[in-house]
């Protein structure tokens, strides 16, 4: 079945339920979006999550590097900064609240704070945070996605920067019925999981819309595709919309068309030390993790999905602790797969000062008794403003001294943020996923 999205276009608008995208054709951004939330029971609203600036490229939250001071327009930032970013939605009548903001090109997340004083004491737990009713999140399992989602299109006329490319609209809803892929919710017996129930865990996949056609034969390659720290399995397509980005890369030629298997590793062994945290901060660490998913997962969508069984056509990939997974496979499983995505990452080194050692990343004598590191198509992806910057460097010149060959996606604009794994990902489906192993230097050019 396919994935409904309340994001439609009508003519200039796009219309997520209680948010309206309109094409202005003014500056700064040539949209603007307007936010919508009705409730009787409340005396005010604040908007969590937007970002308070206007421009992607010069006044963004994630690229601070190049705003103008000349540029600034009243409300471009929080009068408390230590607050976030929060903002009062206004009155319109009893009721009713509304906000109005020019938005660039991106995804955006959001959520609603109600009769809130102190937005930075105001949470899900003390019932006052809540997504929006009207256009809920797409979620795996009730109360593990936070915020809800909408997609602002990319105007050529006041978004275009000659040596940066801002474009995000691979995220935007593709083609028609017939050239969208399915997502699902779906589980699969793993012992010791507690989360969504006692011996069962869940976990997203994405069939393309080629799969259930008249070919009932054929062997697709699959993707394994993580979320990150606090996340879980819905966390791609809720928050970065991946079975659009997946949907035109594979309709427009640049990606064979892929099972793409999205798993949760929190709730999949008991918290022993607070039996009460149940799924939000309960994970064990990736070896763990690694050898779980190997024992029970992926038996489970082997015997399941119409999937191929060669290495040269499986893959892995995650982003932040995501990525910290991913490593591991790399490192201990690194036949099992022919690719692998580190998205913000790395080892779990847990340190970015400036110190040379790569204590803890691949190196020389690992090369030496498992030669195979060396011949896994490997894509690196991080932004510039990313918290784990100096690990994911770090990665790089581990691999440059083993001399592996592998892809590298540089963020010039991005932030530790969902921006930047939808860019990633976008590249690594155009530039590294099935390419012929071992990658040589001209792998991903030119695409």
């Amino acid at each position: 079945m396919f994935l409904s999205l309340s994001l439609i276009l009508v003519c200039v608008n796009i219309v997520s339920s209680a948010v309206t995208v309109t094409r202005t054709d003014q500056g700064p951004t040539g949209y603007e979006v307007t936010i919508t939330y009705q409730n009787a029971s409340v005396s005010n609203v604040i908007i969590s999550g937007l970002p308070h600036l206007t421009d992607q490229y010069s006044t963004s939250w994630w690229s601070w590097s190049d705003f103008d001071l000349s540029e600034y327009k009243p409300g471009d930032f929080p009068r408390d900064p230590l607050i976030g970013s929060y903002y009062v939605m206004n009155k319109t009548r009893p009721g009713v609240f509304t906000w109005t903001r020019p938005l660039f090109s991106g995804t955006f997340q959001y959520s609603f704070l109600l009769d809130c004083a102190q937005p930075s004491l105001c949470n899900t737990t003390t019932g006052q945070e809540i997504t929006d009713p009207t256009n809920p999140p797409f979620e795996s399992v009730p109360g593990s996605e936070l915020i809800s989602t909408f997609q602002v299109p990319y105007h050529h006329d006041f978004q275009f920067y000659p040596d940066q490319n801002i474009n995000q609209d691979y995220a935007l809803p593709y083609g028609t019925n017939s050239s969208k892929g399915s997502i699902n919710i779906e589980t699969y017996h793993s012992p010791g999981s507690i989360s969504p129930s006692p011996g069962i865990h869940d976990y997203v996949v994405y069939l393309p819309a080629e799969y259930d056609g008249n070919d009932t034969t054929k062997e697709y390659p699959l993707l394994y595709l993580s979320h990150g720290g606090n996340g879980a399995a819905a966390d791609w397509q809720n928050q970065a919309y991946v079975s659009n980005i997946l949907d035109r890369l594979i309709g427009d030629g640049h990606m064979e068309a892929t099972v793409v298997v999205m798993p949760t590793w929190y709730g999949i062994l008991p918290n022993t030390t607070n039996p009460q945290a149940l799924l939000q901060r309960n994970y064990p660490d990736p070896p763990t993790t690694a050898s779980l998913y190997s024992k029970y997962l992926f038996p489970h969508i082997e015997s399941n999905y119409r999937v191929s069984n060669e290495s040269s056509r499986r893959a892995f990939a995650g982003l932040s602790q995501g990525s910290f997974l991913t490593y591991s496979f790399y490192v201990n499983y690194t036949s099992y797969f022919g690719y692998y995505g580190i998205m913000s990452g790395g080892p779990a080194t847990n340190s970015e000062n400036d110190a040379p050692s790569l204590s803890g990343y691949v190196n020389s004598s690992m090369v030496a008794s498992n030669p195979d590191l060396l011949t896994r198509g490997i894509f690196v992806s991080y932004g510039q403003y990313d918290v784990l910057f100096t690990d994911a460097r770090r990665l790089q010149q581990a691999l440059d001294d083993i001399g592996a060959v592998y892809v590298t996606r540089f963020v010039p604009w991005a932030f530790h943020f969902w921006n930047n794994w939808q860019d990633s990902f976008w590249h690594m489906g155009r530039m590294a996923l099935w390419k012929p192993i071992p990658f040589t230097k001209s792998t991903g050019h030119g695409q």
